[in-house]
């Protein structure tokens, strides 16, 4: 990836551009979904004019979008930003990509989707035309009389002084700067905590093998997820081939020279053994293989880091997989370093599976937390509107920033998202034939046997290189997407929450409730609760960033006096032993 030099410290100002009949320059915040029809009206701006405001906490990255509407052709189109006074940053350019999204997922049978039910689904034409979404590291060229979209990183290192900085973004293009405008960054004293909310990605290599023709690239995708402050596990199912996995389970991977980012060395945290379920039925020696992947990784020092669990069985909630995996585990020197999970929408207190992946249509807190207090691991697991944020292209793209916030509202200790470079099209009833779909050409990549349809599902990063005639930029590389970007932005947004909660819980949690009303297994036939709009979420940060900066508040008891709360484990457990989850249409 091409960086280009930055002076540090982030707030963004759009200045008058620079000659006359110079393009039309539209600064944005990092949760709009840019359209690629000029005739389109552009959302509005937060900074039409004057200096654009921005602020950040050490150790932190902002996005910023920008819209070029050009009347010339231009070619080599980036963003540079300068910050005279502050020490030297890295500000990464991006070229968005434009996909043609020729109608909202569905489903051939019934209405809804895998992204939205009926009662949370975006206006039909909201989300379909030219959408914005990959983010290639390369300057941009616009043909005469076409929209062009860029996209600029600022990452404001841990090292930086508190303080406000006086900067410049530049849009240039090969004969010039074609744009400037100024910016002003405000830098908070406190750091951002490292992977604040818990997400982890999954991705299967054999994926590269048949799109990319090696797994060259697979290095430069970990380490994409982990500047994005992700994990990722992927499908092994032998001992031997976790060379890799070892590296970021130790974090190896993330160390100059080769990485350069947040959460420098810091390890991975997770492993799965057999990936939905590829070990199949227990057997003794699928139990030699488990033993074998827990010895490597045991010996690779890594072992007490590491969450790792055996995925026995994938929404199949009546298969007896689980409860056997552990028996046959028992007395195994494996045992107390692994846990037997499965994804299913039923209660965890009723699961055998030790850690339980609960669809976001199911997740119930009061029953997590019984589970937990029994010693279970219980997880969120995709995203379907109005219960979670989807993973698809044609909704709002902060609905994958908002799944942070539900974390931290109803306590998920982690999310995790069933594919990240799902282009094949391979499930049962899939139609990528042969070789997929290439994901910067066609939206509707996912099909299913039960007459689903969706755009995007499982795309979260696009290969730099593809063979089979389609795009490729020639590089064994992996490019975030917007999606990808906005998933990050959730995550920073946990750790603003985290420690404005250190300072006034109260006035915290109230910020959260407000921003997000009502989510996972609580809301059922209704619209999505939370804003859609970037703004709103941009000024919910700044309230959090006041109270991080402000005086610590007295404890509740000493405002309001002592509060009662020591019946709610048993009303958890109560409901959660009650509790049935609705049930969401598998993606196989």
């Amino acid at each position: 990836m091409k960086r280009l030099p930055l002076f540090l410290t982030c707030a963004l100002v759009l200045l008058p551009l620079v000659a006359e009949g110079a393009p039309r320059v539209t600064v944005f915040d990092d949760g709009v979904k840019l359209r690629g029809e000029r005739e389109r009206p552009l959302p509005k701006s937060p900074w039409p004019d004057g200096p654009i405001e921005q602020f950040a906490l050490r150790g932190e990255t902002l996005g910023l979008e920008l819209v070029v509407d050009a009347d010339e052709a231009l070619s080599g189109l980036h963003v540079e930003i300068v910050f005279p006074k502050a020490p030297t940053v890295e500000a990464a350019s991006f070229s968005q990509r434009f996909v043609h999204v020729k109608r909202p997922s569905g489903n051939d049978r019934e209405p809804g989707s895998l992204a939205f039910t009926k009662e949370a689904a975006p206006l039909a034409d909201a989300f379909v035309g030219l959408l914005a979404d990959a983010l290639v590291p390369r300057p941009l060229d616009l043909e005469r009389g076409a929209r062009g979209a860029l996209w600029v990183d600022l990452h404001v290192p841990e090292s930086t002084a508190a303080g406000a900085y006086d900067g410049e973004l530049l849009v240039s293009s090969t004969t010039g700067i074609v744009a400037r405008r100024a910016l002003r960054l405000e830098v908070g004293a406190s750091a951002l905590p490292y992977m604040a909310a818990k997400v982890s990605l999954f991705y299967d290599p054999s994926t590269l093998d048949k799109r990319m023709g090696s797994r060259a690239a697979e290095p430069s995708l970990r380490r994409l997820f982990h500047e994005h402050h992700l994990s990722a596990f992927a499908e092994r199912r032998t001992p031997d081939a976790i060379d890799l996995d070892l590296e970021a389970l130790r974090g190896d991977l993330y160390r100059p020279p080769a990485y350069r980012g947040p959460g420098v060395g810091v390890g991975e945290g997770v492993f799965a053994i057999g990936a939905y379920g590829s070990l199949g039925e227990p057997t003794p020696p699928g139990l030699k293989i488990v033993e074998q992947f827990v010895e490597r990784i045991e010996k690779a020092g890594a072992l007490p880091s590491t969450t790792v669990f055996l995925y026995a069985v994938d929404e199949d909630c009546k298969s007896p997989r689980a409860s056997r995996w552990r028996a046959l585990l028992e007395g195994s020197p494996a045992r107390r370093h692994v846990k037997v999970g499965a994804t299913c929408h039923e209660s965890p207190l009723r699961q055998a599976a030790e850690l339980t992946m609960l669809p976001a249509t199911s997740y119930d807190a009061f029953a997590a937390d019984a589970a937990r207090a029994q010693g279970k691991l219980v997880w969120a697991y995709n995203g379907l509107r109005p219960h979670a944020g989807p993973l698809m292209l044609d909704v709002p793209a902060t609905d994958l920033r908002a799944n942070a916030w539900i974390s931290e509202r109803y306590r998920v200790e982690r999310w995790f998202y069933w594919e990240s470079t799902y282009v094949l099209d391979q499930n049962r009833g899939g139609q990528g034939g042969a070789v997929g779909w290439d994901p910067y050409v066609v939206a509707e990549t996912f099909h299913n046997a039960d007459g689903d349809y969706a755009m995007g599902d499982g795309n979260l990063v696009y290969p730099g290189k593809q063979l089979h005639g389609m795009t490729s930029f020639n590089e064994d590389a992996f490019y975030p997407s917007v999606r990808l970007k906005n998933l990050r932005r959730g995550v920073l947004d946990a750790g603003y929450i985290q420690l404005a909660k250190e300072r006034d819980p109260l006035r915290a949690d109230a910020l959260v409730r407000r921003m997000i009303p009502g989510a996972l297994r609580e809301v059922q036939r209704v619209p999505a609760a939370w804003s859609s709009d970037a703004d709103d979420w941009r000024k919910a940060r700044r309230e959090l960033f006041e109270i991080i900066r402000g005086p610590k508040a007295a404890p509740p008891n000493e405002r309001f006096g002592p509060s009662p709360l020591g019946w709610a484990a048993a009303i958890a457990t109560f409901v959660g032993l009650a509790g049935v989850g609705l049930r969401g249409r598998k993606r196989s």
